[in-house]
């Protein structure tokens, strides 16, 4: 677009893949191959989702079976989606691992490596801070899943609360975790308690309490620590029985705003209250343009009180992430309306933001935006990675399980 009209220029978002070149017929009936081998599809971009720690069974004669009476598996189940090969020529009807379906076995072993993965996903907007706490006329330093410290500014007081002990953690039913430090001076040890609560700076918790003689006890409050059970996982309850909506996880958000440029734009979004697209020049702003935005609504803003809705992400949403394993992966969605009227519409512009859990969670990385988009003209769709989210039993990225496969079977020929 020219420089006076607010779109999205000449952004780059890949399209679903197209066959390059047609598949023969196997001699086999039942062919298995690696999907990284695997021509992309002809119609759809089911294959554009797909990862290579897939293997394909592309049954051409229906030997293989579909669902448990034989025949092709059922259009309308979720796990089953249609697949073009042959430079579009058979179609198949394919079968994705799930959940439900998948190849985990179930074993106090896979148990355990779950309960694991989601304790550290809880666990991971923590890593790597250290907050401060002064009581009395002491100050602790407690550096999260690592040490924590005692000590008496302005003289060499200072004392060791502990080493952390990570195969000493605990998940527990409520969704709250517990740490232990050990190996203090003196034998001091520390039990740091993180449970269900707010994130808002002013309002969350965080207390040192000294139990016994030198046994110590940090509580710390996050909306990650709790259960997220009622209202199929948009609200939670903290222990005095206060109603969290599933937004408040973004709390942390509150106060900063995330940038992004694109060419010519740069995109700026400042939780909750809305997306910005303008021009630098210098300092200056020229153009600039709302694209949505909570003000002048009836949408509350205050904290822990943000509307946003529990969705599964459509693929189109993530343009760079088309290649992630098949999942249940769900987001959080917010929409801002009441943006700069567009010329070409003559309506308020408005967006769709969605919050996600990131793929490489472990590596800890900045909330930022991964992607923006204009499907239509003037209606944008932004996609957010946060680690603040990977605490949600429905938002974290499932356990990579390896190698699994994929079944599908051929749909007859047209008569």
């Amino acid at each position: 677009r020219g420089r006076g009209r607010a779109g999205l220029g000449s952004l780059p978002f890949p399209r679903a893949a197209r066959a390059s070149r047609p598949m023969p017929h196997p001699r086999p009936a039942l062919w298995a191959l690696c999907l990284a081998a695997l021509p992309p599809a002809a119609r759809g971009n089911f294959v554009a989702s797909l990862h290579s720690n897939f293997v394909v069974n592309l049954d051409f004669e229906g030997d293989a079976g579909g669902d448990s009476a034989g025949g092709l598996p059922d259009p309308s189940d979720e796990d089953v989606h249609v697949m073009a090969f042959a430079g579009g020529e058979r179609k198949f009807r394919c079968r994705l691992p799930s959940a439900s379906n998948g190849t985990a076995s179930g074993t106090p072993q896979d148990v355990g490596k779950v309960r694991e993965h989601f304790l550290a996903a809880k666990l991971a907007p923590l890593r790597g801070q250290c907050w401060k706490q002064a009581k009395d006329y002491w100050s602790y330093d407690v550096c999260f899943g690592r040490r924590a410290v005692q000590y008496r500014p302005g003289t060499d007081s200072r004392f060791s609360l502990g080493e952390h002990v990570p195969e000493a953690d605990k998940l527990l039913p409520d969704g709250s975790v517990r740490e232990l430090y050990t190996g203090g001076t003196d034998n001091r040890t520390l039990e740091v308690h993180y449970v269900c609560g707010t994130s808002e700076k002013s309002s969350r918790t965080f207390t040192i309490e000294e139990e016994k003689p030198l046994v110590y006890k940090v509580t710390v409050s996050g909306p990650a620590f709790c259960a997220w059970r009622d209202s199929d996982g948009a609200e939670a309850r903290d222990g005095q029985g206060k109603v969290l909506p599933v937004s408040s996880m973004l709390e942390d958000l509150r106060g900063n705003c995330l940038n992004l440029t694109e060419g010519w734009w740069t995109y700026e979004y400042c939780y909750p209250r809305g997306l910005t697209q303008f021009h630098l020049q210098g300092d200056k702003r020229d153009p600039e343009h709302t694209l949505g935005t909570l003000d002048r609504s009836d949408s509350p803003t205050e904290p822990d009180s943000v509307r946003m809705d529990l969705v599964r992400l459509r693929p189109s949403i993530s343009p760079r992430e088309r290649r992630a394993p098949p999942s249940g992966h769900w987001t959080l969605r917010q929409r801002l309306g009441g943006g700069t009227v567009c010329d070409e519409t003559n309506r308020a512009r408005m967006t769709m933001m969605h919050f996600q859990c990131p793929p490489n969670w472990q590596a800890r990385p900045e909330p930022r935006i991964v992607s923006i988009s204009e499907g239509s003209l003037c209606e944008y769709e932004v996609l957010v990675h946060t680690t603040l989210l990977c605490g949600h039993p429905r938002m974290v990225p499932t356990l990579p399980r390896g190698k699994e496969v994929i079944q599908c079977v051929a749909e007859p020929r047209p008569a």
